[in-house]
């Protein structure tokens, strides 16, 4: 153990636990960087790995899956040892969002290249922002020395002093804590990730002189902004009929050609129009989804039987048109 001194209280830092941590996160940090790899250069698609893997607690590439773990083992939890997990996830040198936490796993080699350097940067934006934001937000002070564990001080954590104050026993203060992580902090912090915009990631990439190079080329299949997509909404967040799907033909400088089969035709758009290329893999992971579910898995063979019958082609091409956003 080693003992840091503060104002009027002592912080005790478990260098064992610490160094599982760092165990923990250098066997999670192949799976996030393949993943980043195949993401590509889409800052929404950056934004839905955070919420969806990273700060994702039932993922178990999450950020905190082991600290939690660990705390659940420990035999004796008091008010100090709840702050002091929210402090291994906040602290902006040694918490799981920090330095030495998820901050290591962005200096990775792999991470520094041409090919990955934007992917790295936004990803590292969107988590500093996310917990400076979230360490206002719950008053978790950013300065050690300050960091009162006393329930009579209203500044430092106040929210879970106030949980900590009604839960006497020491099972029903780690019970309470998991709860205010799982059912609070989490969704406060997903929710902060949903609110950053586009324009002001691309915004800090381009203020770094880091080039957005496009994720796809030639003959890909991508999805497109169409005039009812809202800018200021995640893409699964979007009306039906606000993306679309199509092939790339051309290329030219900003200007991208896309084929759209559904409707017969070549439509014009930007480079910042197009969302993505198109992911066949989660019409995979769709089906994976409802395997289990006797009576939708009857649906989907019903229906492939319906579109092996010719006569239903014009019936299809609607459906199609539907599902695409087209009209």
């Amino acid at each position: 153990m080693i003992i840091i001194k503060r104002y009027k209280d002592i912080e005790y830092i478990n260098e064992e636990f610490l160094g599982k941590v760092v165990n923990f996160f250098k066997n999670m940090w192949n799976k996030t960087i393949e993943e980043l790899e195949r993401i590509g250069n889409d800052p929404n698609s950056v934004k839905d790995y955070v919420i969806k893997n990273t700060f994702n607690l039932k993922d178990d590439t999450n950020v905190f899956s082991e600290l939690i773990k660990n705390f659940n083992k420990q035999l004796t939890t008091n008010d100090q040892s709840c702050m002091e997990l929210i402090s291994s996830m906040l602290d902006k040198e040694k918490g799981s969002l920090g330095k030495e936490g998820i901050g290591v796993m962005f200096s990775d080699k792999r991470l520094q290249g041409d090919n990955m350097k934007a992917r790295r940067r936004m990803m590292e934006y969107i988590i500093s922002n996310v917990r400076t934001s979230m360490s206002k937000d719950i008053g978790f002070d950013e300065d050690p020395k300050n960091r009162n564990i006393n329930l009579e001080d209203s500044k430092y954590l106040p929210d879970l002093k106030k949980i900590l104050k009604i839960s006497t026993e020491e099972d029903k203060k780690k019970e309470a804590t998991i709860n205010y992580i799982n059912t609070s902090l989490v969704p406060k912090l997903i929710n902060l990730v949903k609110s950053l915009r586009e324009e002001d990631i691309r915004a800090v990439l381009e203020k770094e002189g880091i080039e957005l190079a496009p994720d796809f080329k030639l003959k890909d299949i991508v999805l497109y902004k169409r005039e009812k997509y809202n800018d200021k909404k995640d893409k699964d967040e979007q009306d039906e009929d606000a993306i679309a799907k199509g092939e790339v033909r051309k290329i030219e400088g900003d200007n991208i050609t896309i084929f759209n089969s559904n409707l017969n035709a070549e439509i014009k758009k930007s480079k910042s129009d197009i969302i993505g290329k198109f992911d066949s893999k989660k019409d995979i992971n769709i089906l994976d989804s409802i395997k289990d579910d006797k009576d939708k898995m009857s649906k989907v063979t019903k229906f492939a039987e319906f579109i092996k019958d010719d006569k239903n082609k014009d019936k299809i091409t609607q459906i199609e048109n539907i599902l695409s956003g087209n009209k």
